[in-house]
């Protein structure tokens, strides 16, 4: 299902989840939306486990992987990818700068 993270009006807000295992996002369609001035470059995603994003999934902020990162095909991520010790796996997918 989708996600809203709502700044009440601060740019400044920042939003930081801690994920003590995998980090999964696999219902087809489902996306984070940012309300009341919230910013991806702001959001920041920590993840001991492995981080898996489903087919045309809309994700946004700072991906900060243990392991690895799967993107399911024809999803969107609005942040950056970034794995410690596995891959960032794609497939035709689309990841811009916050």
């Amino acid at each position: 299902s989708n996600l809203t993270l709502d700044a009440q009006g601060n740019p400044c807000a920042v939003f930081v989840f801690q994920v003590a295992g995998d980090l999964n996002a696999l219902i087809a369609g489902s996306q984070v939306i940012l309300t009341g001035g919230a910013q991806a470059a702001n959001i920041y995603w920590q993840v001991a486990g492995a981080t898996n994003l489903g087919v045309s999934v809309s994700f946004v902020g700072n991906i900060l992987d243990q392991t690895s990162i799967s993107m399911g095909a024809n999803s969107t991520l609005e942040g950056r990818a970034l794995a410690l010790t596995g891959q960032v796996a794609l497939s035709a997918d689309s990841i811009t700068k916050p």
